[in-house]
C-alpha cells in the first residue's frame, strides 16, 4: 500500500529525487506466476499502540497467503514471525543514513516545511510513475475538497499538497493510550527513515509494525497517501540483502486504531478484532504484488488488488476484488516489471560503510 500505501518500487529515495544520476536499477527479475516463495518476517511493535496478538498475526498471514494465491496465483510461505522493538529496529539505521535522509522530510512538527518544494515534489513523483490524470481523478475525485477539478497534474499536485497538510493535521491531535500524542518527538512517524532500512542491515522480507506512519516528505509521495494526510499503510523499498533487492514495510495501525478520525477515513467501517487481521492480511498482499512482481498502481480499477484502498476503506476494497478481471498482463499497470526495482548509490555506500 502504499509508501504511501505501496511506493511500487520504484525507489526514487531521499536526497536522490534531484540526482537522478545517483540511481541505479537493481538487476533482478520479477517474480512469475506459478512460483513457491518463502519470506522472513520481522514484527516491531511500539507499546504506545494497540498491536496484534500472535493468534491474529497468524490470521493475518494467513488471509495475505490465501489472497496472493487467489490474485496471482504465487504459493507463500512465511518463516516464522520475528519480534523486535520499534527503538531496535530504528537502531539498525547508521546515523549517517538518517541524517541523509532526513534532508527530504517536509518538517511539519517544527513548521520549517517549503511548499512550493513539495507541490513540486508531489508532480515529480506522479509523472515519474506514468501516473494518468483520469485515473488519478477517478479514484480521488470524491476525496478532493469542494467543487475543484484539476485539470492537469500540476493542478493536481497543488491540490494534493494542501490536503495532505490539513488532514496530517488531524493525526497530529490524535491520542494514544498513553495521553500523549500519536505523532510525538520520536522519528517513528517518518516513512523516509521506514523506506531507508533496506540500505542497512535488515534481514527480513517483510516488516510488520503497530506504529503510526504518518510524515511529509520531498519524495515519492503518491495520491492516496496525500489523501490520508500522509498516512502510510505499506510501502515496498530497495532492500541490500534480499533477493528480491527490496522488502515491504506493513503499518497494522490504520486496522486496529478505533479513534474517530481514523473511522471517518474508513468511511465508517468498523472492524472486529478477527476482520482487523483478516482486512490487514488481504491489503498486505497489495504490497507483496510490489515486491515479487514489481506491479504498477491501476487507480481507479477496483477489481486490482493492485488497485490502492480508497482512503482507509478496507473492506470496501476487499469485497470489490476480482482476479479474473483482473489478471496479470491485462493492463500496463499489471505486467510483472511494471515498477523496477531503483536504489540510490549514494545511500547504499553510506549504508555499507556501517
Amino acid at each position: 500500500m502504499g509508501r504511501h500505501l505501496c511506493i511500487a518500487l520504484l525507489i526514487l529515495l531521499a536526497g536522490c529525487q534531484h540526482r537522478a544520476a545517483d540511481l541505479q536499477k537493481a538487476d533482478v527479475a520479477p517474480l512469475h506466476a506459478g512460483a513457491t516463495v518463502h519470506l522472513r518476517v520481522l514484527h516491531a511493535i511500539n507499546p504506545r499502540f494497540p498491536s496484534m496478538t500472535p493468534e491474529q498475526l497468524r490470521m493475518m498471514l494467513d488471509t495475505t497467503r490465501k489472497t496472493v494465491k487467489q490474485n496471482f496465483n504465487v504459493d507463500i510461505e512465511f518463516d516464522g514471525i520475528h519480534e523486535s522493538s520499534v527503538t531496535d529496529l530504528f537502531a539498525r539505521l547508521p546515523q549517517p543514513l538518517m541524517d541523509e535522509v532526513r534532508k527530504e522530510i517536509y518538517d511539519f512538527k517544527h513548521g520549517k516545511g517549503n511548499r512550493d518544494r513539495l507541490i513540486d515534489s508531489i508532480y515529480t513523483s506522479l509523472k515519474q510513475r506514468n501516473t494518468r490524470l483520469g485515473d488519478a481523478l477517478l479514484f480521488a475525485r470524491p476525496y478532493l475538497p469542494g467543487k475543484l477539478k484539476p485539470d492537469s497534474l500540476e493542478s493536481l499536485s497543488a491540490l494534493l499538497a494542501q490536503v495532505m497538510l490539513e488532514r496530517l493535521d488531524n493525526w497530529r491531535n490524535l491520542k494514544a493510550a498513553d495521553g500523549q500524542p500519536v505523532i510525538d518527538d520520536t522519528p517513528y512517524n517518518e516513512w523516509i527513515y521506514w523506506d531507508a532500512l533496506g540500505y542497512a542491515e535488515l534481514p527480513y522480507d517483510i516488516v510488520i509494525s503497530n506504529q503510526l506512519i504518518a510524515s511529509v516528505e520531498y519524495a515519492d509521495i503518491d495520491v492516496h497517501s496525500a489523501l490520508r494526510g500522509g498516512v502510510s499503510v505499506g510501502t515496498t523499498s530497495y532492500s541490500r540483502n534480499n533477493r528480491f533487492a527490496a522488502f515491504s514495510f506493513w503499518s497494522t495501525f490504520p486496522f486496529l486504531d478505533t479513534s474517530a478520525y481514523t473511522r471517518e477515513l474508513r468511511g465508517g467501517e468498523t472492524y472486529t478484532p478477527e476482520e482487523a487481521a483478516q482486512l490487514s492480511g488481504a491489503y498486505l498482499a497489495h504490497e507483496i504484488g510490489h515486491l515479487l512482481f514489481q506491479f504498477n498502481h491501476p487507480f481507479g480499477q477496483q477489481a486490482c488488488a493492485m488497485n490502492p484502498a480508497q482512503m482507509l476503506h478496507f473492506r470496501a476494497w476487499r469485497d470489490h476484488l476480482d482476479a479474473t478481471a483482473c489478471a496479470i498482463g491485462s493492463r500496463p499497470e499489471m505486467m510483472p516489471g511494471a515498477m523496477p526495482v531503483y536504489f540510490s548509490a549514494h545511500l547504499k555506500e553510506i549504508g555499507n560503510m556501517h
